[in-house]
């Protein structure tokens, strides 16, 4: 009997401090519960935010993918635009050295043209008095210059009496 009591005081005891626990635990599962909650809902809420980040963070790359790609069209445009004009500058500095060597040319070749000129006459005169003095006698030299002289001075006459 003594048994029974002891085991009917022990039942008796586990239930009191069962009803405590569940009081004091009770009350802190509940916390726990609640807090665990808040925390999973402010997890869904991150994870919300997260996804609205990165979809943002898409559309701004997008975005800038196609910014970039506007510049690159334009870089290359103006660079396009920078090369024609380059060309244009260049075929036309082109144009001026070829017309500038063309007249330095032609200056040229109308000076040694000139020099040539001047000492095939002065060779002709040359080759001519050799012959004249080999294959003329002295009274005939005389004779022939005489007869130049006279032709020279009438067509400076004939040049003066017609200006």
């Amino acid at each position: 009997m003594i048994f029974a009591v002891e085991f009917v005081q022990f039942i008796l005891l586990l239930v009191i401090i069962w009803f405590l626990l569940r009081r004091t635990v009770g009350k802190n599962l509940k916390e726990r519960r609640e807090r665990v909650a808040a925390q999973v809902e402010e997890a869904n809420r991150a994870g919300e935010a997260y996804a609205e980040a990165r979809a943002q963070s898409a559309a701004i790359a997008a975005e800038a993918r196609v910014e970039a790609q506007r510049i690159m069209e334009k870089g290359r445009a103006d660079a396009e635009q920078e090369r024609r004009a380059g060309l244009k500058r260049i075929e036309g500095e082109a144009a001026a050295l070829i017309l500038q060597a063309q007249q330095t040319v032609d200056a040229e070749k109308n000076k040694v043209i000139s020099e040539a000129s001047e000492q095939l006459v002065k060779l002709i005169g040359v080759v001519a008095r050799r012959f004249l003095e080999e294959a003329l006698t002295e009274s005939e030299r005389r004779s022939l210059t005489q007869k130049l002289i006279l032709d020279r001075l009438k067509e400076m006459e004939g040049t003066t009496s017609q200006q």
